[in-house]
């Protein structure tokens, strides 16, 4: 595997030209980052990607169903071209295949067929793929126009950990797909679960993105956390019979989330969480920097935690809505008082959040006279009275 990595933002963005040609897609990458899920968020879209002509034919609400099948799994050929079934016919009798259920689904209406772990199937199983993914039809069945077949595959050119056992496509099998390198950023992995996944596991996650996944050696037995264990994590927690994430009595709780996170995110993050619950009444809010308060702790952060707040600052609802002069002036001094680098992060990330308020904010005084935009201007190295950002940003 040869590509160069791309993150889950850049697979969107890209798949859909290869959906449109109909050409199988494969994804590489390491177990745990959220392979299967990323081909269920692109079922959602596919109604869109396919256009005008598909909405016409079957409605913009049509669900495109995502049949999985775990080729690891299947024993033989039959598991893919189905069962002999004797028929009578011009010629005598003769001997046909029924399908199976799941390949007569995607023959007769359109679907996304998503095939497992192919590089650990067996060779019978992936010479029957083979001849699927190339001419679209075996045993005499054709996949419906419509159907798309994607594959994922665990490792990748940048798993320097690979450990799995799979065998290597040869150039017959190569060179059926569209291949890309899956490397999620962490980024991508917030923008998934910022709905579904407790805002305080988020917040640690900004805070602390080296725990999100282990890419390191690993030692038999030992649990490391991944983006799969994070959210099994979340749901434990959630179903607990009392929320531990919403308990008032943060310390009481701890204990508990520690020995629960431990199985699933390992020692070092669940340790890492704990102290981080335990310390959580310290957490800034957005709400916090609009108002100016809390600039005793602001004050003290490291480069990890002004980070987080700009992220969170500029995906929060609060930043996107009605904000006033004082809200505007404090979110200047936060982005002065952190490192060149950062603000103008934070000046890009917050233009693109709500560019009409940061070229508001243009003309705050931040100190002694000196405006936002002059701090910017300073910053990129075209200190100028009168900059202003584009609002078509």
């Amino acid at each position: 595997m040869a590509t160069q990595g791309i993150s889950f933002a850049q697979f969107s963005k890209i798949a859909p030209y290869i959906v449109r040609s109909r050409k199988p897609i494969m994804g590489h990458g390491p177990h745990g980052i959220g392979k299967s899920e990323l081909v269920y968020q692109l079922a959602d879209k596919l109604v869109d990607i396919l256009g005008e002509d598909f909405k016409e034919k079957y409605g913009k609400n049509y669900v495109f169903p995502v049949i999985e099948r775990r080729a690891s799994q299947m024993a033989d050929t039959g598991d893919v071209i189905g069962v002999p079934e004797p028929k009578d016919s011009d010629y005598g009798r003769i001997t046909t295949f029924a399908p199976m259920g799941w390949f007569a689904q995607a023959c007769n209406e359109p679907c996304i067929l998503f095939f497992d772990e192919v590089d650990r199937a067996n060779n019978d199983v992936r010479q029957s793929l083979m001849e699927l993914t190339d001419s679209r039809k075996i045993a005499g069945h054709t996949l419906h126009p419509d159907t798309i077949i994607i594959s994922m595959v665990n490792g990748g050119t940048h798993d320097e950990n690979n450990t799995y056992q799979v065998s290597e496509l040869d150039p017959a099998e190569h060179d059926r797909w569209w291949h890309v390198n899956l490397e999620p950023t962490v980024e991508d992995w917030i923008d998934w679960g910022k709905d579904i996944i407790n805002p305080m596991i988020i917040d640690f996650i900004r805070h602390n993105p080296n725990h999100l996944e282990h890419k390191s050696e690993v030692e038999p037995h030992k649990v490391y956390p991944s983006r799969r264990s994070w959210a099994h994590f979340n749901k434990c927690v959630a179903l607990a019979s009392e929320n531990m994430l919403e308990h008032n009595d943060n310390k009481k709780i701890s204990m508990d989330l520690y020995f629960i996170g431990e199985g699933f995110i390992g020692q070092e993050a669940s340790i890492a969480f704990r102290d981080f619950v335990e310390k959580y009444e310290r957490q800034v809010s957005v709400e916090d920097i609009l108002n100016g308060r809390r600039g005793d702790i602001v004050s003290d952060f490291g480069i990890n935690d002004s980070n987080a707040m700009v992220d969170k600052i500029a995906e929060s609802k609060e930043f996107k809505g009605e904000l006033t002069e004082e809200h505007l002036k404090n979110v200047a001094l936060f982005i002065t008082n952190i490192s060149p680098e950062l603000a103008m992060k934070a000046w890009e990330s917050l233009t693109r959040a709500n560019g009409e308020a940061i070229a508001k904010m243009w003309s705050v005084n931040v100190s002694d006279g000196k405006s936002f935009g002059n701090y910017i201007a300073e910053i990129v190295g075209n200190p100028q009275e009168n900059v202003t950002p584009s609002l078509s940003k």
